[in-house]
C-alpha cells in the first residue's frame, strides 16, 4: 500500500524523529584557539559536526566570506531511509535544514561522514 505525504510532512516527520534521537545527545561548541572566527558544532560522537571558517581565503588564495560544512554521520542517513523510501540527498538536504534552523547558521556544504565501510542496503 502506498501513502502521500506533502513536503511539511516528510520534513515534520524527520525533524521529529531528529529532535528524539538527538534529545540526550551532548552539544559543543568549539572555538580554533588560532582563529577565532572558526568554530565547531559537534552533536555526540561524531552524529553531526559542522564546521565554520570565517571570511578570509581559502588554500588557493581564492576569497571567500564564510564557509559552512556539515558533517552527517551515515547511520542517521541510512535509519531514515530505511523508514522512509527516499533518496539520499533528499535526506541529507532535510537535515540540513534541520541543523540550520536549530543552530541558525548557514551550510554550504554537506557531506555523509565517515565514509561507510560497506554499501548501504535499503
Amino acid at each position: 500500500m502506498r501513502y502521500f505525504i506533502t513536503q511539511g510532512q516528510l520534513h515534520s516527520i524527520i525533524y521529529n524523529y531528529l529532535d528524539e534521537k538527538l534529545e540526550n545527545v551532548t552539544t559543543d561548541k568549539i572555538t580554533n584557539p588560532h582563529n577565532p572566527n572558526a568554530y565547531r558544532i559537534k552533536m555526540g560522537d561524531d552524529l553531526i559536526t559542522y564546521f565554520y571558517y570565517g571570511p578570509g581565503e581559502d588554500d588557493d588564495g581564492n576569497i571567500h566570506y564564510g564557509v559552512g560544512m556539515l558533517h552527517i554521520h551515515p547511520d542517521i542517513v541510512d535509519t531514515l531511509r530505511q523508514l522512509i523510501n527516499i533518496r539520499e540527498s533528499k535526506v541529507v538536504d532535510i537535515i540540513a535544514d534541520w541543523f540550520s534552523e536549530k543552530f541558525e547558521v548557514d551550510i554550504d556544504e554537506i557531506s555523509v561522514y565517515p565514509d561507510r565501510k560497506k554499501p548501504p542496503v535499503y
